[in-house]
């Protein structure tokens, strides 16, 4: 199943703009007038990785092929969107498909920009949109529990507990569910329950030239302001949707000119634009481990170095399923080497004669950068 990431906000603050920039090329319409996105749009979004290219030149490998997150931009919410308003119960519904959220916001005055209240208020805009997400959870599990015996008692036990706790405008995030009581909720697709990276859309200045200032500013009098903000699961950075759309649409020489315009050297760190960063605050947000495969496999058998991006606990068993049906069944053990280890002794077979590769069986719990070749029948 593909990891989607959903991108929401109030209409016109920049979501279209910001998903052609992470995606490096036109693909959303964006417009200065509300809901000039109808259907979702969706591009695949790699994952910044340190250890990828790398590896493929050490397995000697055709082709690399990065792990992705599925980006999703959907058309501002509208208030009112839980009651339907604005296609709200259609853009809703997508979101629930997204394994966490992320939430762009206005940071900037610009009057040549409409601003769908007619006026910046980032509190209060990102109050209302939380306040859309709960009332539609509430209504979703109000409808679930009135179907009475035909949902399972478990399932039904955690739903009384979200309620109840929606019921006090707490969202399903806050209540510390445990691990099991959400695996019993999991279809329902609470909005409430995903984690939230709020993106804060700032000018070319807060960006660029005052970007440690901006984000003193932006704790100070909007993060610590929030009552929806859980620190738990929420996390929070500063985006430019204007200033990231006009470099990955540039030439590097019409790239240089811009920044010198702007004041910025030249070596701007590009660790910093979203399609880096924010894929990063994803990972870190669901407890994301990339794993490797590739080195260690004759070449006549596969000749691809693969990034997988994996959540959860995961055993080496459960990444050969997730391979073939057919190198699960016959998993006899798995090799297994960090990259960082591997990338060390410059060859896989170097590595095996220092005995840096371990042999691992089957219920071998994978770890963040692992590069593992499974050995089956």
């Amino acid at each position: 199943m593909k990891l989607k990431i959903g991108t929401l906000g109030l209409p016109n603050v920049g979501k279209s703009t910001l998903f052609n920039a992470m995606a490096q090329q036109s693909i959303a319409q964006a417009a200065n007038f509300p809901f000039c996105t109808i259907d979702p749009n969706v591009t695949p979004i790699a994952m910044p990785d340190l250890y990828l290219e790398e590896l493929g030149k050490l397995g000697k490998s055709i082709k690399t092929v990065p792990a992705t997150i599925e980006w999703v931009d959907v058309a501002g919410l509208a208030k009112g969107a839980h009651r339907g308003e604005g296609l709200g119960n259609r853009f809703l519904g997508t979101l629930r498909e997204c394994r966490a959220l992320c939430h762009l916001t206005r940071a900037f005055e610009d009057e040549s920009v409409v601003h769908v209240d007619g006026k910046v208020d980032p509190v209060g805009d990102i109050e209302a949109i939380a306040l859309e997400l709960l009332l539609a959870d509430q209504a979703h599990v109000e409808r679930r529990l009135e179907r009475g015996d035909k949902v399972p008692e478990e399932e039904r036990t955690v739903l009384e507990q979200v309620a109840s706790g929606l019921a006090l405008g707490k969202p399903a995030r806050s209540l510390q569910l445990t691990k099991e009581e959400q695996l019993h909720i999991r279809g329902m697709g609470l909005l409430t329950l995903k984690p939230v990276i709020h993106a804060f859309n700032v000018d070319e200045c807060d960006y660029l030239l005052d970007r440690e200032a901006t984000l003193e500013r932006i704790q100070s009098e909007i993060v610590s302001k929030l009552e929806f903000f859980d620190p738990t699961t929420d996390v929070w950075t500063i985006v430019s949707a204007k200033v990231e759309s006009e470099m990955v649409s540039k030439s590097p020489e019409e790239l240089a000119v811009y920044l010198e315009s702007l004041g910025v050297e030249e070596d701007f760190d590009r660790k910093l634009l979203s399609y880096h960063q924010l894929p990063q605050l994803v990972a870190h947000v669901l407890g994301l481990k990339l794993i490797y495969t590739g080195p260690g496999v004759p070449p006549e058998r596969s000749q691809t170095t693969k990034a997988h991006l994996l959540s959860g606990p995961l055993t080496a068993e459960g990444l050969a399923g997730r391979i073939h049906g057919e190198i699960e069944s016959g998993f006899i053990k798995a090799e297994v080497i960090s990259a960082a280890n591997l990338l060390e002794h410059g060859t896989y077979n170097a590595a095996k004669d220092t005995g840096s590769i371990r042999m691992e069986g089957r219920e071998y719990q994978l770890e963040n950068n692992d590069v593992v070749c499974i050995k089956w029948k």
